[in-house]
């Protein structure tokens, strides 16, 4: 990790003006063309990460200034950057495309240059976890998005078809309701479900089980023998911390017999795919995400020289755990290499797509559309869970099983994994950003346009400010000279 410049701060600050200066440049009039109507808010955003932000500047920047934006997180640790996100660098390689809204003065590598210099942004690959953090907090505050922290989502209710959306919200304040037009859930990979532990960890002692996305109390893990189940790059930083906090051992255990080599990720990284996966038909989008499951991803260089680093740790392959057991004092996993006792568990295994798991779709859950009402029994086979991803309309919108042609779940936007399937995989990440933000924002835009088209039409009609054109030679200046 680079230190910062000495003069980081002046750097910044001259950074932060010229950011003003183009969006001066860029901004047309600036005029705002909706907002609040009868308590109604046009867009509520709930999730403050790089998503939500990216989302909400670039909604204004088209003009729709009322956006709110709640975070289950305090203001300052919104995303999983200061929780579970326990690598040392992002995944995604530095050179990403991202959404400038017409001011590239508020990118991720002017923000590092201006904290860290030109030369510090040639020596890297990966953009440093804590660095990110820094940045989105620094890019909030450059777009003037006020975020409404600490605030849970605890249910969305539709009123009716052409109603508003009812947000039950709780928070330090205690419980309210906001009104919304739109809803867009920014909320990660557990937007459209949660935590996977595999069942037979079940019957283990609760709290020697952990998830990779849990809040893990790592120094209680000192002394302790570790068996992880997975493999992606979170078991690899989960190990790694795990050992730097002391742990005796740690054992990463991959049912693979290698590591995969090949990251199809790094090919879905260009324009094309970006902007136009939405494009592909259904078939092809399942096809798509199949293969993408079955190929995955080897986990992350780093991740695994800095798991490697300690000799306490080993990396176990075609090592299923066939069984696991408590016999009051250890666990005791059995695997094709013989029986390993371990004093805690890690589950590595990723999410469950599975909407009644998120309490804030709880009402609308059964009745939203998923991929396996759209399959063949056949291509449900292939991947049931990926079959129980939300089925998405091309605006991220939820699409209702009762009434698809019209219902208020159109209005909730799933700008999270759950639109995996639908809109691409990377549309709500890092490297998507620039295709999945951009299209979601033009979307509502001409959705709130047409929903006002009435109104704006007569506001046109009645429109009759003068401009001020005087008939006749130009007024001579009383200063002029003569």
């Amino acid at each position: 990790m680079p230190e910062p410049l000495p003069d980081a701060a002046a750097r910044l600050a001259a950074l932060e003006r010229e950011a003003a200066h183009q969006e001066h440049l860029s901004a047309g009039d600036g005029r705002a063309w909706v907002g609040e109507r009868d308590g109604e808010h046009p867009v509520v955003i709930v999730g403050a990460g790089q998503a939500g932000l990216v989302l909400a500047r670039g909604l204004r920047r088209r003009g729709i200034d009322d956006v709110i934006v709640l975070d289950s997180a305090p203001v300052d640790a919104t995303g999983p950057w200061t929780t579970y996100a326990r690598m040392h660098t992002l995944r995604t390689p530095k050179d990403i495309a991202w959404p400038t809204w017409g001011v590239p003065a508020a990118s991720p590598r002017a923000w590092f240059e201006a904290v860290y210099g030109a030369a510090a942004w040639e020596e890297i690959a990966f953009f440093p976890t804590v660095a990110w953090q820094g940045f989105l907090q620094w890019y909030r505050t450059v777009a003037g998005i006020d975020v409404v922290g600490s605030t849970t989502v605890t249910a969305i209710t539709p009123t009716d078809a052409e109603g508003p959306l009812r947000l039950h919200l709780t928070g330090a304040d205690g419980s309210w309701v906001l009104l919304a037009r739109h809803v867009v859930l920014a909320t990660g990979i557990e937007g459209a479900g949660g935590r996977h532990v595999p069942a037979l960890l079940d019957a283990l002692p609760a709290e020697r089980v952990h998830h990779t996305h849990d809040a893990i109390d790592f120094p209680a893990l000192a002394g302790k023998r570790i068996g992880i189940l997975g493999a992606g790059t979170g078991a690899f930083d989960n190990a790694a911390t795990a050992l730097e906090h002391g742990a005796a051992s740690v054992d990463v255990h991959m049912r693979r017999p290698a590591m995969p080599q090949v990251s199809p990720y790094r090919w879905m990284e260009f324009a094309g795919l970006i902007e136009n996966y939405g494009a592909f038909s259904d078939a092809q989008k399942w096809t798509f995400n199949v293969h993408l499951s079955a190929v995955d991803q080897p986990a992350t260089q780093n991740a695994i020289w800095r798991a490697h680093a300690f000799d306490g740790f080993r990396f176990l392959t075609s090592s299923p755990w066939r069984s696991v057991e408590w016999d009051g004092t250890d666990i005791v996993v059995t695997t094709p290499h013989g029986i390993h006792r371990y004093d805690v568990v890690i589950a590595a295994t990723g999410i469950v797509a599975d909407l009644s798991r998120r309490p804030e779709l709880s009402a609308v859950a059964a009745d939203a559309a998923i991929w396996s009402d759209h399959l063949a029994p056949a291509q449900i086979a292939e991947n049931p869970g990926l079959a129980a991803f939300p089925y998405l309309d091309d605006d991220f919108g939820l699409i209702s099983r009762s009434a698809p042609e019209g219902s208020a779940l159109s209005r909730i936007h799933m700008f999270n994994h759950g639109a995996r399937i639908s809109q691409g995989m990377l549309s709500h990440q890092i490297p998507g950003l620039v295709g999945g933000a951009t299209a979601l924002a033009a979307a509502l835009s001409r959705r709130l346009f047409t929903r006002d088209a009435g109104a704006l039409m007569a506001e046109y009609l009645a429109y009759d400010v003068p401009v001020g054109v005087h008939v006749g030679r130009r007024p001579v200046p009383v200063d002029a000279p003569a």
